[in-house]
């Protein structure tokens, strides 16, 4: 059911002081207490909202329907407290209406306010609070996940008196799908259909569901929005998480070039999808390995597994070449939920750099994009041509898997000497590189990359003449700024 039915029926359903029981069905985290409050407060704010008296409660860890009756009666809430939830404020506010329950139990009205968490408020002061529970809005969530004392038979039966009896309107948001057992399903049908009057299925296009969960509309949104799209992620709670991280990183970056922060967010959204839903996006390990351009010397005849073949599809289409030290240390943040500070500068300093002098990997990229991939006119000495051209001129900022393809290739066409050539340029400009940068292994090759033997030999050599002529004070300044640092102060 598209969400703009499901606003008209909600709106209808505000508009009444009919009593009837609505019911908003949908899986986890598709938006439906996300949307249920948009809807809320857009009739509360539009004077469209029938009932001035409304009670949210999340039956979640609730054990009886004395809990259940008793939370109704605390979270009730009015005017222009609707929408904003229950405190100890609109508590009092409640016990101090002047209502039947009030004159009764005025000499212990102060103390059950501030017993808010309701310890030492006995049975019977909960069964006559539920007295003055009538003509209001109700709003039940979480049905599925009431605690073991608190049988679902027994709240859709309170649900049908509080509509039959009290004239309430009642709103049950629910998780269907949470029952393990298909008789257990299928008795809670059967008990639904009794007690409820419509039945709606909020299950969000990815369009509304970016639309529900990004209320603001910044800068910041307008790069997270298209990424969310792209993916196709529909969890309202997974989207908040991503725009909390995304938030945080774009403090620590305040100041870098917007192709840094806009590489940083299409990262992010990638990573952290990863991360929150991991039944449904790319492993991180498969994203971290991911590489266009190897992507496309793969072997197309050999038989790929079908959820492989999806990521590789889904990455094609995403701006998201490979993963460079940058990504990485994103991906890492993703993985923790939070990020440090000084190598993410760092990393974005030199991205930044490698921004403003070839606006990453133009000569190298376009012999990719336009001659190997984008014509079939070109003709194979052309291509190899501007290759090789490109990885010469921008060999500082081209990642090892990046200028390997370059070298395989060259020398697969019979191009010896330029692939040396490329070979020696690229670690000519990699001098100043620690020891672990030498090691080919912190590359993220995969065993599917054809790696060429000069090239891996030169990684070894260069490994085994190493001599690291920095200051003993100076290296452990420097552990101490990383990432094992950053863990130890930590903990």
């Amino acid at each position: 059911m598209s969400l703009a039915l499901i606003e008209e029926e909600v709106r209808r359903f505000l508009s009444t002081k009919e009593p009837e029981v609505l019911c908003i069905k949908g899986k986890w985290g598709v938006g439906k207490t996300y949307g249920w409050m948009k809807f809320l407060d857009q009739a509360n704010t539009g004077n469209s909202l029938a009932l001035d008296r409304y009670s949210y409660v999340s039956l979640f860890g609730l054990n009886s329907l004395d809990d259940l009756r008793f939370a109704i009666f605390e979270r009730t809430v009015s005017g222009q407290d609707i929408g904003k939830g229950a405190d100890a404020t609109t508590f009092q506010k409640l016990v101090n209406k002047g209502s039947d329950i009030a004159r009764k139990f005025r000499p212990i009205a102060d103390g059950l306010a501030a017993a808010f968490n309701r310890k030492g408020v006995s049975d019977i002061l909960a069964r006559s609070a539920f007295l003055s529970v009538q003509k209001q809005l109700i709003c039940l969530d979480d049905l599925e996940r009431a605690g073991d004392g608190l049988n679902v038979r027994d709240v859709l039966g309170l649900v049908s008196f509080l509509r039959i009896e009290r004239q309430c309107k009642m709103v049950l948001l629910l998780n269907d799908q949470e029952f393990s057992e298909e008789k257990e399903q299928k008795e809670f049908n059967r008990q639904l259909e009794k007690v409820a009057d419509v039945t709606v299925l909020f299950d969000p296009t990815v369009e509304e569901a970016s639309e529900i969960a990004f209320r603001e509309d910044d800068d910041l949104i307008s790069l997270l929005r298209p990424r969310v799209i792209e993916l196709g992620i529909t969890n309202i709670r997974v989207i908040k998480k991503i725009e909390t991280l995304a938030r945080r990183l774009a403090e620590i970056l305040h100041g870098f070039d917007n192709g840094v922060l806009k590489q940083a967010m299409s990262t992010l959204v990638l990573a952290a999808w990863s991360v929150y839903q991991p039944d449904n996006a790319p492993p991180m390990e498969f994203i971290k390995k991911y590489n266009q351009i190897t992507d496309a010397m793969r072997d197309t005849d050999k038989e790929e597994d079908e959820a492989i073949a999806k990521w590789r599809q889904l990455l094609t289409d995403y701006p998201f070449s490979h993963a460079d030290p940058f990504d990485l240390i994103i991906m890492s943040g993703a993985s923790r939920g939070y990020f440090l500070h000084e190598p993410l500068r760092q990393e974005a300093t030199a991205l930044q750099r490698q921004y403003q002098h070839t606006s990453r990997d133009t000569i190298f990229t376009r012999a990719w994009d336009e001659l190997y991939h984008g014509s079939l006119n070109t003709e194979d000495d052309d291509f190899l041509d501007e290759l090789y051209r490109g990885a010469i001129a921008e060999a500082e900022f081209i990642s090892a898997l990046n200028i390997n393809s370059a070298i395989y290739l060259l020398r697969e066409n019979g191009r010896e000497r330029q692939a040396d050539e490329v070979i020696e340029k690229w670690f000519s400009v990699h001098t100043g590189e620690g020891l672990e940068f030498f090691n080919i292994a912190n590359h993220h090759f995969s065993q599917d990359d054809r790696i060429d033997g000069g090239f891996k030999a030169a990684f070894e050599d260069r490994r085994s003449g190493y001599q690291d002529d920095r200051d003993p004070y100076e290296v452990l300044v420097e552990i101490g700024r990383s990432e094992i640092g950053a863990r130890l102060i930590l903990h």
